[in-house]
């Protein structure tokens, strides 16, 4: 009896440090599992907020640390983020544009160094479009950088034309046709011609007188030749007769040096000599007082 409590007093010990091993290990395991559930919901809300890596990523690793390619994978995503940057400066980089006016069309350096040739000349004097073009091509640009520089020099040919005419009255007398003439000769268009003269402010009639003594400083004329040599120039009869008379031409002495040219150059009788001034214009009068200075004996 006695050993049978023995044994059962035995039997008990043993079964209460089981049972106490057994509650030990259940509480070390459910510890161990809380543990192990709070940190991914730690993890994941640092990758949320800020944004370089994601949960999933955290959740493979093992041990908290961190693993070489994090930073790397990190850093793509931050360019994901921002692909604005990159583009902007890739798409930038060697870009020209044209008169800095933001346009889209680049310039190959043929045609950019044309346009700014282009626009120094017109800085300096005034042309027509084949004027410029003609100029551009004489300093060896290309026919397609010259005709590229010319569509995009920002040029009023109109305006062009009345600087252009207005430059000629400064140094030359002309009358309006004769001005227009030129105009056309410099490659400008009729109505960019007519628009130019229209717009210079020309005085025909100061153009004549200036024409008339311009005339008169270079070779002897009569009256009539100088009025004649006028209206082929396109002045009127009216601006060319005023022109003449107001002059102040000596015509005896106009016919003298015509005489004297005469003589240079051909061996004439006096008789000969009066009638071709005669031809000229010379009044009866004129033609003996210039003959008379050739034949003075």
């Amino acid at each position: 009896m006695f050993f049978m409590k023995s044994e059962y007093r035995f039997f008990v010990v043993m079964l209460m440090l089981i049972c106490m091993a057994f509650c030990l290990c259940a509480c070390s395991g459910k510890s161990d599992g809380s543990k192990g559930k709070d940190a991914p919901a730690s993890e994941s809300s640092y990758g949320e907020s800020s944004g370089k890596a994601s949960p999933s990523v955290k959740l493979e690793q093992s041990d908290g640390g961190e693993e070489p390619g994090d930073a790397k994978q990190g850093d793509s995503v931050q360019d994901a983020s921002n692909p604005s940057d990159s583009s902007n400066q890739n798409g930038d980089k060697g870009k020209k544009e044209p008169n800095g006016e933001g346009s889209d069309e680049s310039l190959t350096d043929g045609q950019a160094n044309a346009l700014r040739k282009a626009k120094e000349y017109l800085v300096y004097d005034a042309f027509s479009y084949t004027g410029l073009k003609e100029q551009l091509l004489y300093h060896d640009f290309s026919e397609e950088d010259a005709t590229y520089a010319v569509d995009h020099c920002g040029a009023n040919w109109e305006e062009q034309a009345a600087k252009k005419a207005r430059a000629y009255l400064e140094y030359s007398a002309f009358s309006e046709d004769g001005l227009i003439d030129q105009l056309m000769y410099e490659g400008f268009t009729l109505s960019q011609a007519e628009y130019g003269v229209a717009n210079s402010e020309i005085d025909t009639a100061e153009q004549a007188k200036n024409a008339a003594e311009s005339y008169l400083r270079y070779m002897p004329y009569s009256y009539k030749g100088l009025v004649d040599m006028l209206v082929y120039e396109g002045y009127s009869e009216e601006e060319a007769t005023s022109a003449v008379d107001s002059c102040g031409a000596d015509w005896n002495d106009q016919a003298a040096r015509s005489a004297e040219s005469y003589m240079k150059y051909m061996n004439m009788s006096r008789e000969e000599l009066v009638d071709q001034l005669l031809y000229d214009g010379f009044t009866e009068e004129q033609a003996e007082y210039g003959a008379g200075a050739v034949y003075s004996d």
